[in-house]
This record gives structure tokens, sequence and C-alpha cells, in this order.
């Protein structure tokens, strides 16, 4: 989640978070659970069809749907809630920019678990990971180099467990790291670290065997 320019002092967000300490860890954990949905979706529509009556398809977009209103109901009253920060307050949250980046990843990729699981799985584990290291006082390169490290970790699983091409595993890393490091009026970084790559993707999937 975006936690602005530290490179020359370092900001412990546990204490402008809404909730304190227990709200900051709150954010971290449900950062870290939307590496659920990806699976769901790509290993459990039949579940989804049974329990719901409704495509996987159609879950996503009405979780989107409904994410994107409460957003706008939200902003409209000028609140923040647990687990979110100041400038979230008129501007989209970390949460939906995340929800939402992740819903088109999914939508757009449906086909492709290959590359949509670790688009979502990287920015799930590698943004709280160099947020906690910028937190710690890590300088924002190392902290960025931590968020990279992740990154790898993750697209290189992906390549052993689901068949994604090894030869993204470095560059779509590396974009990963660098995304995180976007500061564009309004848009969270939870939002360039999956927007970043999706594209790289779609450019290059017609090259593909």
């Amino acid at each position: 989640m975006n936690e602005g320019d530290v490179a020359s002092s370092v900001i412990d967000h546990a204490h402008t978070t809404v909730g304190g300490r227990a709200g900051h860890y709150f954010r971290r954990l449900t950062h870290v659970s939307m590496c659920g949905p990806p699976l769901l979706f790509y290993y459990g529509r039949d579940a989804v069809l049974s329990t719901t009556h409704i495509t996987a398809f159609q879950l996503t977009s009405l979780v989107m749907f409904v994410i994107l209103v409460a957003e706008i109901i939200r902003m409209r009253m000028n609140i923040t809630v647990i687990g979110q920060r100041p400038y979230e307050n008129d501007q989209p949250s970390a949460l939906v920019w995340g929800a939402l980046s992740m819903g088109s990843v999914l939508l757009v990729l449906h086909d492709a678990p290959e590359f949509g699981l670790p688009i979502c799985f990287a920015v799930t584990f590698a943004d709280p990971v160099a947020g906690e290291l910028r937190r710690a006082g890590v300088s924002s390169k190392n902290a960025t180099m931590g968020c990279f490290i992740v990154s790898l970790v993750v697209w290189m699983l992906c390549a052993w467990s689901v068949g994604t091409p090894w030869l993204f595993c470095l560059p779509m890393a590396f974009l990963t790291a660098w995304s995180e490091q976007l500061r564009i009026s309004k848009l969270d970084d939870n939002g360039s670290m999956m927007i970043v790559p999706l594209v790289v993707v779609l450019m290059t999937r017609p090259w593909l065997p």
C-alpha cells in the first residue's frame, strides 16, 4: 500500500493509521489475505457456481461493483475506516485500487493462471514487505530491493508450479518493484503494481507459442 516518500526519514504508519497499531496490522493482514481470491477464481469455479449459483466471472464483477459503489459513498461522506490512513479520506483507498486491479487481472487473464497468479501474488506479498522495511528504517533503495526479491521468488514459484514461462520471472519482478515506486496522483501502488505487469503480459502474449 502507498507508503509515501520516506527516503530521508522513517515514518511509522502505525501512528497515523485508523485504529493505531492494531489498524496497521489489520491493514497488512487484509493485504496478505488477497492471495485467496485468485486461487478461488482459478481453481474453485465449480465451488463458486454450486454455492452462489453464479459464475466466478459474475461474482468477480459483482464484488468489483459493490466495492466501487461503497468507495464512492465513503469518499462522499469523507470518512476513513479501520486500517486506512488520512490520505485515503478524499481519494480511492489502497484496498479499492488493489481489489479493482486484481479483479481486472483475473477477468482479463481468466484463461491464464500462469500469469494471473504471479501478478496478483507479487503485489500481495511484496508490497507489505517493502512497506515494513521502510517502516523499520531501511533505505528506500533497499526496501525496493526487498520488493524485487519477494516478487522474483513469487514468479519463480509460479514458474515451477503453474507453468509460468521462466523468461518472464526476472523482468516481471523488476517491473513489479519499479511499479511500487511510482507516484501518480490518486493512483495507489496496489494498482500500479498489477496494472503495469498486466499491460506488459498483454503486449507479449501474442508472441508466445
